[in-house]
C-alpha cells in the first residue's frame, strides 16, 4: 500500500450560539493510506478572553470503504495553558464524508467525548455530531463551515450553550 504524506496550516474557528469562542490555529502532518491515516496536530488556542493553551492532537482514521467515504476516526487532544489543562478522547464509530462534486464534500461526524481537567481532577462525558461543508479552492485552499450540537446526552436541552458555528480555513503544501 502506498502511504502518502500531507502538511498543513488551519485556522479553525468555534462559535457557541451563547457568544462564547474558542479559535484554533497550527500545523498539522498526516500520513494517510487507502485504508485510513494518523496525524499529529501542533498549536495554539485562544477564547480571547482568558488563557492561551498550548493545542496537541493526535489523530486517526479507519476507512470502512475504499473512497473512505465512511470511516471511523478518534482524536486524543491535549490543552494546556497558565489556567488550564485538559486531555479529551474523541471518537466516532461511524462519520460520512461524502462528494458532492468534483472540489465539495458534505459531512457528518457524531461522537462521544470525555475529557480530563487534570488541573481540578474531573472528568467529563458528552456525545455529539457536527454536520459541514468543506470546499476546495484551487489546489492549496479549503474552506469548512460546519454545525455543531455538544451534549446530546441531555438531548431536551437545546440551549444556545449546546450548538455552535465552526468554521475552519486550511492550507495544504504540495
Amino acid at each position: 500500500m502506498n502511504v502518502s504524506k500531507k502538511e498543513n496550516v488551519s485556522v479553525s474557528s468555534y462559535q457557541m450560539m451563547d457568544g462564547s469562542n474558542f479559535t484554533v490555529g497550527g500545523y498539522e502532518q498526516k500520513l494517510s493510506r487507502s485504508d485510513g491515516s494518523v496525524a499529529l496536530f501542533l498549536g495554539g488556542g485562544t477564547d480571547f478572553k482568558k488563557d492561551i493553551t498550548t493545542i496537541v492532537d493526535i489523530k486517526g482514521t479507519y476507512n470502512y470503504d475504499k473512497q473512505g467515504i465512511i470511516n471511523q476516526n478518534a482524536r486524543l487532544r491535549t490543552k494546556l495553558g497558565k489556567e488550564s489543562g485538559t486531555t479529551q478522547i474523541r471518537y466516532s464509530p461511524l462519520s460520512v464524508n461524502v462528494p458532492v462534486g468534483k472540489s465539495t464534500n458534505i459531512y457528518v461526524n457524531p461522537h462521544y467525548t470525555g475529557q480530563f481537567d487534570f488541573r481540578n481532577n474531573k472528568w467529563t462525558n458528552s456525545a455529539g455530531v457536527f454536520t459541514g461543508i468543506t470546499q476546495n479552492i484551487g489546489k492549496h485552499i479549503s474552506i469548512s463551515v460546519e454545525v455543531q450540537r455538544y451534549n446530546l446526552q441531555n438531548i431536551k436541552d437545546n440551549g444556545k450553550q449546546n450548538w455552535g458555528i465552526n468554521g475552519i480555513v486550511s492550507y495544504t503544501f504540495q
